[in-house]
């Protein structure tokens, strides 16, 4: 299983050498397996690549994020044919239940909001948990009185104080929506990787949105991000080199998925697999994570 994440920052070369990425500095090179690889995030102007080694990138189902001039995650490639019966599975999303596409949202949110609980928790700030809770206790099927949306209001306040706007122009936002899209990008690679579009959503319908269903299974990750940003930014920090590079990695972190230890770019893929066989009435549960078990080190 791979596992590496690249991250280029600086003017080079990079170019496809037999089965290897192969990143030339100045005079000076790395070779890195491909087989070794997830995710190549290119943050620099002064990156040439090569076309050979973008269409074995793709074929080995990596993960390509382009940044822009602000390193600021910018786009993503998606393989076209990356599953054997691409028309047998987007005919099943075309045709999955409207009952199983709302209770299957009704299950994320309410584990959504517990993730908020665990945050919560672990930063030692309990007095809203009770509403937590109320609001967990009372999703509805498709989520029709908004419980994600209240719980979410709360819950950004407790962690950032009352006066934080998520949408307000702070380095919190931009590490947020940074690590939120290094969770969408794994997210939407591992989708098209089992033959779906991230188009077709089964709660977000945006026809502006091109990852409606990448916003739909992201929902109960977004937490390892939140408590990250916690311990590591405030609001007038400037998030440099170091901490985009802990944010990249933070699909390396550990979590208790079926009673073992496992990364968090596994426990994912396992996820989203259950929320297919969910989806297509093959299984009608889903394991999740124990949230409480995040292990990574905080600064």
């Amino acid at each position: 299983m791979s596992w590496k994440t690249v991250y280029i920052d600086e003017k080079s070369l990079v170019s496809l050498n037999m089965n290897s990425m192969k990143i030339k500095v100045d005079e000076e090179y790395i070779k890195v397996n491909i087989c070794d690889i997830q995710t190549v995030i290119f943050a620099h102007d002064g990156v040439t690549i090569t076309l050979p080694l973008i269409n074995k990138l793709i074929e080995n189902n990596v993960g390509i994020i382009i940044c822009d001039k602000k390193k600021d995650p910018n786009g993503i490639f998606l393989p076209f044919n990356c599953h054997s019966l691409v028309f047998k599975q987007l005919n099943k999303q075309i045709n999955w239940k409207l009952t199983s596409k709302k209770k299957l949202w009704k299950i994320i949110i309410e584990q959504k909001i517990k993730t908020e609980i665990v945050v919560l928790e672990k930063i030692n700030k309990t007095d809203k948990i009770d509403n937590l809770n109320v609001y967990r206790n009372n999703v509805k099927s498709n989520d029709v009185t908004n419980r994600e949306g209240v719980a979410a209001k709360l819950y950004f306040k407790e962690i950032f104080g009352s006066e934080y706007f998520r949408n307000g122009i702070d380095s919190r936002n931009y590490a947020l929506n940074y690590g939120y899209k290094i969770l969408a990008s794994f997210i939407s690679r591992h989708i098209a990787a089992r033959g779906y579009v991230v188009q077709l959503g089964i709660f977000h319908r945006g026809e502006s949105n091109p990852f409606n269903l990448t916003y739909d299974f992201i929902e109960i990750f977004r937490y390892v991000i939140d408590i990250w940003v916690y311990f590591n930014i405030k609001e007038d920090d400037v998030v440099g080199m170091k901490q985009r590079h802990e944010l990249v990695d933070i699909l390396n972190i550990k979590l208790e998925y079926d009673n073992k230890k496992c990364r968090l770019s596994y426990v994912i893929e396992k996820v989203i697999n259950d929320y297919f066989l969910f989806l297509n009435d093959e299984k009608d549960t889903i394991i999740f994570p124990k949230y409480k078990s995040l292990e990574y080190e905080t600064t």
